[in-house]
């Protein structure tokens, strides 16, 4: 398993079922103007074809964590 966190502004719970759609930028996203909504749907999709579970946890203004099941018969998402 690999988990990747940061302490940034953490995304809203009700943003975080979505985060992995495309062209989903969430609240966040939308206060900033660059945001595509591409680049976590990119991350899904690579894991999705390797057979790996990808999926976060994020709490408002203390940051998310990314984990990264590396084990190929994991397909069942938390």
């Amino acid at each position: 398993m690999l988990a990747i966190a940061d302490t940034g502004i953490g995304i809203a719970a009700e943003d975080l079922p979505r985060i992995f759609e495309k062209g989903f930028t969430g609240y966040n996203g939308r206060t900033d103007k660059s945001a595509t909504g591409l680049g976590l749907y990119l991350c899904r999709r690579a894991a999705d074809m390797l057979h790996h579970r990808l999926w976060a946890r994020s709490e408002v203004g203390k940051g998310s964590v990314f984990f990264l099941d590396l084990h190929r018969d994991a397909l069942e998402v938390e």
